[in-house]
């Protein structure tokens, strides 16, 4: 055997290893994971000092940088989502609909409200509202409702008031869409509106930080179980990203870091599509979607 053949082999397959190992460690440096945060709490100041903790540590677990946004609303974050502005979202059930049908987002995971992965919309009104038939006392009064890209904001009540013949547009005296959750919310405590959308998760966050009592206002309607809150991806991601995300999400539920988890979400399933499909109906329905 040539020795000088066999050293020159030797320190060839060497220096190609350590280029390897030094491209994959230049590769982990560069991992960022750009998430992009639905308008949950108050202010977005409040959401990101909220959220950063989970979202950090499930960056720390694939080994990537975390660059964290929070949406004015919730048609944005689904925005950004469709358009691959952001690698991960956490964001209504409505705005995932919408992102995966207008840019292709995958759903990874399902977040766990007390254990259960749904929740309510509600629409509720001020404390003193006498209101026994809804919707037909309540017609002329005043509504805000949220964003068009919130599920229990928008769409579900848009959906379930023209099952019933109802266009909430002329049918109640004022009507306004656009608010975020707090401020409509607060809006009835305040004598603002008559009525307003939301969700019974949202509600029982700000009753359990005592930004209302439950007695400010009252639950006029509430919907059936809808499908929870997503943590989906964006079109291009790899499937290998994908799993890997996912099952750091998944094994949040059961560490320490579930403890720093805003009440009342308990952690995190893996998820499809399937449960989301009845809000894409609905889209259809009222027009918001085009087969």
């Amino acid at each position: 055997m040539n020795r000088r053949a066999f050293n020159c082999k030797a320190v060839m397959a060497i220096t190609a290893l350590t280029l390897s190992t030094m491209t994959a460690s230049v590769f982990a440096q560069d991992l960022v994971l750009r998430v992009g945060l639905g308008p949950q709490q108050p202010t977005a100041a409040d959401t990101k000092r909220v959220w950063e903790p989970i979202y950090q540590a499930v960056a720390d677990k694939i080994g990537a940088k975390l660059e964290l946004k929070v949406a004015n609303d919730w048609a944005g974050i689904s925005t950004a989502l469709a358009n691959e502005q952001i690698d991960v979202a956490q964001m209504g059930p409505w705005g995932y609909v919408l992102a995966h049908k207008n840019g292709g987002a995958q759903i990874i995971n399902t977040m766990l409200v007390n254990g259960k992965p749904y929740y309510k919309a509600i629409i509720v009104g001020r404390a003193d509202l006498n209101i026994k038939d809804f919707p037909a006392d309540a017609k002329g009064l005043s509504m805000q409702m949220l964003d068009v890209g919130s599920t229990s904001g928008w769409l579900v009540p848009t959906y379930v008031l023209k099952q019933q013949g109802v266009d909430p547009k002329t049918f109640f005296g004022k009507y306004a869409e656009g608010a975020s959750a707090a401020a409509a919310q607060m809006a009835t405590v305040n004598g603002q509106v008559d009525l307003a959308t939301g969700w019974d998760t949202h509600r029982n966050i700000m009753i359990k930080n005592g930004t209302i009592k439950e007695t400010d206002n009252q639950v006029i309607w509430e919907s059936e179980p809808l499908p929870n809150e997503v943590v989906a991806v964006r079109k291009g991601m790899s499937a290998d990203m994908k799993k890997r995300l996912q099952d750091a999400f998944v094994a949040i539920t059961n560490e320490a870091i579930a403890k720093q988890l805003p009440y009342p979400y308990t952690g995190y399933v893996a998820a499809t599509d399937e449960p989301y499909n009845m809000l894409a109906e609905m889209g259809y329905t009222l027009g918001a979607l085009k087969r």
